[in-house]
């Protein structure tokens, strides 16, 4: 059985390799759905209880929500820069590299290495109502097997 969860959060980026307006700052609402696939076990009549599931994703989307992903190489020179870096500390993403590029296939590959211990079987990033990228969990393994 395949059960799936969305979370959504809301967060900015830039593209700047992008040819079009992408490559200028912007933001989305974006949406991320958090699928599981397993067998139903008999004594609970659950694959995975939804509240297990969003405790493990929730912690990942406070952290994505209201910031930067990443790029910040492109903006900033120096992340030094910043005329009170302490103060705008909560700008950046926890754990995200300063040198991340923020597409949503990226994205969506990091997200799988923040949520290892979540078992999910496919991810999927909205990035607007009509453009998202998937991920599944092979796709994630095999990625990560040829580093």
């Amino acid at each position: 059985m395949l059960l799936r969860k969305t979370f959504r959060f809301e967060a900015s980026h830039i593209l700047p390799k992008h040819p079009g307006k992408c490559s200028r700052l912007h933001g989305h609402s974006w949406v991320l759905h958090v699928f599981i696939e397993g067998i139903v076990n008999p004594s609970t009549g659950f694959v995975i209880d939804y509240a297990e599931l969003s405790s493990i994703v929730k912690p990942l989307i406070e952290r994505l929500d209201h910031r930067h992903l990443g790029a910040w190489g492109h903006i900033l020179t120096d992340v030094n820069q910043l005329e009170d870096k302490d103060h705008h500390n909560d700008w950046f993403v926890p754990g995200l590299p300063i040198s991340f590029y923020p597409s949503s296939e990226n994205i969506l590959t990091w997200v799988g290495g923040q949520l290892i211990v979540g078992g999910w079987s496919k991810l999927a990033l909205e990035e607007t109502c009509t453009s998202y990228a998937e991920l599944t969990r092979e796709e994630f393994d095999a990625t990560r097997n040829e580093k």
